[in-house]
């Protein structure tokens, strides 16, 4: 951890600005110094060798007490059960409502939520067609009878714990190397963006887990159907002009079709591995950390806003996993750094742009929650408390989806990372690692120059009409991949 500190003294020298006139001189000059830098930095040879990152980093750091975490205290886990939230821990959500002064509960809430039918068509992006997408995009997992998985129920029809298809003849992988490049081609195939393989970690998994439907405990041991050894971890794509409209309605669909997307690949990663004779389950927010996992697998960073941003689409993803026996010799994945975390200590986007003052301020990471209220016995429950991160305020944020009547992605849509596949975009990324961290700020603020990020509480309505007229193209088959969208 030390030695971790060290090697970025010097990434985060001070710069000369008075420290009371640094935000707003960027904002001032941000249009035209943001523009120049970023264009000069290009001629440095961004390109999207940058995908790589370097392997000089611990990956996840945790302290002495650290231990896997209990299911029963994911914040969703809880919202959704009757059981937890009104038998188990009903101080929970009296001790939220005393501090937020209103009256809450966290499972009335949720259901509520969840039967959501009204709309209003003069307000842009909260009309019946922002509705509708959003239903649109969750009923795959709806027909397949395993929406729940979103809430972190294990063993759903999609993420079956069966074994009974496992093909008798187990295939000959030739190495390790041999069964990751095949596996990881499965994805692709499938509609994943990336693909990272780590070893199973009991640190990062929920023990113990929790059956939502039957209000019980499982045990790795007793109720797991094998012993895993390595975690798949996917990462699936959500569309850039749909997320910009957050946090609208219309956003609900990339947020849906990612779930939709992410079970459906699971799934069928799991299912490829059984007809090779392997066992696997596939898992969307159940079983264990994505996050973590995703780290341990290569494919990204944590951020300010507790997700992976993962370089080429920033934290616009959903992760799954798949849980297997296969052992993957001297071919797993090992966690990268693109100076994305350290980048995240100057760019405060997406606290600034959050609803709900849910993401942290704080201008380091910590091992446990600095937030209002962390000093209340037992608020910050649903926190992982001894990983070294940034520590977000899950309740609040639960609550601004239930005042908004949605989910929301304005972490994600501010994200500097979140961008187009435009050229500035590598440039970023090649040239990020090397940057003090007074130019961390100023491309930070120079970001929305290119038109990107500037969420509020209230959905742009111009970015609406972008979505809902961005499929224009498709009647010529011109229009351009997924993750590409537009500036504005």
């Amino acid at each position: 951890m030390t030695n971790q500190v060290e090697n970025h003294k010097e990434l985060e020298a001070e710069d000369e600005l008075p420290n009371m006139s640094r935000r707003s001189f960027f904002k001032r000059t941000a249009a035209a110094g943001g523009a120049a830098i970023l264009g000069g930095g290009a001629v440095l040879g961004a390109s999207k060798t940058s995908l790589q990152g370097s392997l000089n980093t611990p990956g996840i750091v945790v302290d002495e007490n650290f231990k896997p975490k209990d299911q029963r205290d994911v914040m969703l886990c809880h919202a959704t059960s009757y059981h937890l939230s009104q038998v188990r821990n009903p101080e929970r959500g009296a001790q939220y409502a005393r501090l937020q002064k209103k009256d809450f509960n966290f499972n009335r809430a949720l259901q509520t939520f969840e039967n959501r039918d009204h709309f209003d068509n003069n307000k842009p992006g909260y009309g019946q067609a922002d509705r509708a997408i959003g239903h649109a995009a969750w009923y795959p997992l709806v027909v397949a009878k395993s929406r729940a998985a979103a809430f972190t129920q294990p063993n759903t029809p999609m993420h079956s714990w069966s074994q009974a298809d496992i093909h008798e003849e187990q295939f000959d992988w030739g190495s390790g190397k041999r069964a990751a490049d095949m596996i990881r081609s499965t994805g692709r195939l499938f509609g994943a963006v990336r693909v990272g393989i780590a070893k199973f970690d009991k640190r990062f998994v929920y023990d113990p887990l929790y059956d939502l439907v039957e209000e019980r405990t499982l045990s790795w041991e007793k109720d797991f159907p094998f012993k895993p050894k390595s975690v798949i971890v996917i990462a699936t794509p959500m569309d850039y002009d749909n997320v910009a409209t957050a946090p609208s309605w219309t956003a609900e669909g990339a947020t849906g079709n990612g779930y939709s997307d992410m079970s459906k690949i699971a799934c069928q990663i799991a299912k490829f591995i059984r007809g090779c004779g392997y066992n696997a389950v596939g898992a969307g927010n159940d079983l264990a950390s994505s996050v973590a996992y995703a780290i341990q697998a290569g494919l990204g960073e944590g951020g300010r806003n507790g997700s992976v941003i993962v370089p080429g689409m920033g934290p616009r993803v959903r992760l799954c996993k798949v849980f297997t026996n296969i052992d993957f010799e001297d071919a797993y994945d090992q966690p990268r750094t693109w100076g994305i975390t350290e980048f995240c200590k100057s760019c405060k986007k997406c606290a600034d742009a959050c609803p709900s003052g849910a993401i942290s301020q704080d201008d380091d990471t910590s091992f446990a929650p600095t937030y209002e209220f962390s000093d209340e016995p037992d608020y910050t429950w649903n926190n992982h408390i001894g990983i070294k991160k940034f520590y977000s305020d899950a309740k609040k944020c639960f609550n601004f989806w239930m005042d908004n009547d949605t989910s929301c992605l304005n972490c994600v849509a501010s994200c500097t990372f979140n961008e187009p596949d435009f050229w500035h975009h590598w440039m970023i990324m090649a040239v990020n690692p090397y940057m003090p961290k007074f130019v961390h700020s100023l491309m930070a603020e120079g970001h929305p120059a290119f038109g990107y990020g500037g969420q509020s509480r209230d959905p742009i309505p111009a970015k609406v009409e972008k979505f809902w007229v961005s499929g224009e193209d498709m009647r010529t088959n011109t229009s351009m991949k997924n993750n590409i969208g537009t500036a504005g």
